[in-house]
């Protein structure tokens, strides 16, 4: 078995690696993870592993970026689905929060996670933060467009409006208790911030 897994290709060995450092992460801490934890739990080398990565961190940052372009996408996803304004905008606000919280919630080690996550990613955090606010606003600009809701009447524009659903999406995530408190409050919030947009 461990032949095999040395035999695979350079990607699905580092994708082997990412795998067992977020085991070990969630188990352990990153704090007390070491180098050689995640060699044993991927099944690789000491050197094998420092061939893909030359440190916890890069490992760290690697997950952190990986975990943000899924969440990003499935958000994209949710936004040019079907169904009401208030499901999909919900929606892609739950694809792109829910991986990061149920992570934190799911773990003892939670709070070092997200310590580390700042410390080490903020960049990146920022950049997806970023992506996500420009993607929200041209959803909403497009609902705009097909009569879903009125910012003009609002007194709002479109990136103002997804900046405001993001700091609060923020705030929600920080005062709720785990991922179905969350959910629960966020579709209410969204009820009332889109009737204050003029949606139905």
């Amino acid at each position: 078995m461990a032949r095999e897994r040395l035999a695979a290709s350079a990607p699905s060995r580092r994708e082997l690696i990412l795998d067992a450092a977020l085991v070990q992460f969630l188990r352990f801490g990153f704090r007390r993870t070491a180098m050689e934890d995640v060699a044993r739990e991927a099944g690789v080398s000491r050197a094998t592993l420092y061939t893909c990565f030359r440190n916890k961190d890069a490992i760290f940052r690697e997950l952190s970026e990986g975990l943000h372009a899924r969440a990003l996408a499935a958000a994209e996803q949710a936004l040019g689905g079907a169904g009401p304004l208030a499901r999909r905008i919900g929606d892609a606000i739950e694809a792109r929060t829910l991986p990061f919280l149920e992570i934190v919630d799911g773990s003892s080690h939670g709070g070092e996670i997200s310590d580390e996550s700042s410390r080490l990613c903020g960049d990146l955090v920022a950049r997806s933060e970023a992506l996500f606010q420009k993607r929200l606003a041209a959803a909403l600009r497009a609902a705009a467009r097909r009569g879903e809701l009125d910012l003009r009447a609002a007194g709002t524009s479109a990136p103002a409006a997804a900046e405001a659903l993001s700091l609060a999406t923020l705030g929600l995530k920080h005062g709720s208790t785990g991922s179905d408190d969350f959910r629960r409050r966020l579709r209410a919030f969204l009820r009332i911030f889109l009737a204050g947009l003029g949606a139905d």
